[in-house]
């Protein structure tokens, strides 16, 4: 783009009034670019961030993204001293007036709790029955709870344009033997509903969802699993219960505007969410744990789950393929807008090791209705097996991208 020597020079600056106009359009094209590059920044190669992060840093300082996903990995690369004191400055000690707050405020699954001029959204982690406060086992479980909210902190998801909550504390609940996670929300909420009890509600086809926004929700989905494996952290319990769908109201002229225009899109369920090489429960999901049997059915959180991960004490270790087969269950839900236990109504509990592949069979279902590229993503998210090694380049190339461009024509 440059010509040495006089006579270059020459003709440059006599051509630059005819190419000023394009050049300066061309400016604010990349510049446009750059900030829709957004999160997919973290999955460039390793060798190629810091050079990136220098220039931008110069200009205009590091995006906020990246100081989040930064904080993150810090946290987790942290000895185990280290994290229990983060983690101990996150512990309410005495939330009994908290607890009251939300024990009279009743259902706090549908609107935040206003608690000294901020709203809160909350979401919990059960504690076995057999697990007293006391004993080594609470303990050590409180110390996880600990450690998962301190990670949690680090996102600041006002600033980040990523769709997770961080946590600003967490307590004991003694009522109803749980641990509770606090997030603050980033606008004032008016309401707010998982997905999964979206999708109940309004089925396809009486559906008042439009594509747009359906097609929305599984990029900020996918672009909130893809922040967190960038950092080397794994959600665990990818369901379509623990996406919230909240809808926030203007505060300055006072209503509530359009769904399309105004729904956010949060990932929650953190009652899983461990670091990557963190030790995770051998007996599998949920409901392999005898004191979960009673607590989570087959529709809201084994069909999710990998069928490697159904298999009781044998199931294999926790690995990133598991919550991309996750996630490619939640854009099946999506796709068909249609509760799981209709659209998949032939699955047998007895035989979960079939899932996947029956799975498969309703993907033509969604390319009729969501298109063939639709179908493709979530047909490579159920095909991921524990042998595959999924890089951050794949993710984002076999997920974010189509879905970016799907939203892009749209």
């Amino acid at each position: 783009m440059e010509r040495n020597g006089f006579l270059g020079s020459t003709v440059n600056m006599a051509l630059w009034v005819s190419r000023r106009s394009d050049i300066e359009e061309m400016e604010r094209e990349i510049f446009h670019w750059t900030e829709r590059f957004g999160v997919r920044y973290l999955g460039l190669p390793k060798e190629v961030i810091p050079l990136i992060q220098s220039d931008l840093e110069q200009a205009q300082g590091a995006p906020a993204v990246v100081e989040s996903n930064g904080r993150l990995q810090s946290f987790l690369a942290l000895n185990t001293a280290a994290k229990e004191i983060r983690a101990g400055q996150l512990l309410l000690e005495a939330p009994g007036d908290l607890l009251y707050e939300i024990e009279a405020a009743g259902d706090v699954s549908t609107l935040p709790l206003q608690h000294n001029n901020e709203q809160l959204i909350f979401s919990s982690r059960k504690v076995p029955d057999d697990v007293l406060v006391g004993t080594p086992e609470f303990e050590a479980m409180q110390t996880e709870m600990g450690e998962l909210s301190a990670a949690l902190s680090c996102l600041n998801p006002a600033t980040t344009d990523v769709s997770l909550l961080g946590v600003k504390y967490y307590f004991y609940d003694p009522r109803l033997h749980r641990f509770l996670f606090a997030h603050v929300s980033p606008d004032y909420i008016f309401s707010m509903m998982t997905l999964a009890k979206s999708i109940e509600l309004d089925p396809f086809p009486a559906i008042s969802y439009s594509l747009n926004h359906c097609f929305k929700i599984s990029y900020k989905i996918a672009e909130a699993v893809f922040f967190l494996h960038t950092a080397r952290f794994l959600h665990k319990n990818i369901t379509s219960s623990s996406v919230v769908i909240v809808r926030s109201q203007n505060a300055h002229q006072g209503k509530v505007l359009s769904r399309d225009d105004n729904d956010e899109v949060y990932l929650m369920g953190f009652d899983l969410i461990r670091g990557e090489e963190a030790a995770t429960y051998q007996q599998g999901t949920f409901t392999g744990h005898k004191a979960f049997s009673t607590l989570q059915s087959m529709w809201e959180n084994d069909v999710f789950q990998h069928p490697d991960r159904l298999q009781g004490a044998k199931s294999p270790r926790y690995i990133q393929s598991y919550d991309i087969y996750s996630l490619g269950v939640v854009l099946l839900e999506i796709g068909v807008w249609k509760p799981l236990k209709q659209a998949a109504h032939h699955l047998h509990r007895t035989n979960s090791a079939e899932w996947g592949r029956e799975l498969m069979k309703i993907t033509p279902d969604i390319g009729r209705r969501m298109g063939a590229t639709y179908q493709g993503i979530v047909e490579w998210c159920l095909s991921v097996s524990r042998d595959q090694n999924i890089t951050d380049a794949d993710f984002a190339q076999a997920i974010l991208d189509p879905l970016d461009s799907i939203l892009s024509a749209l």
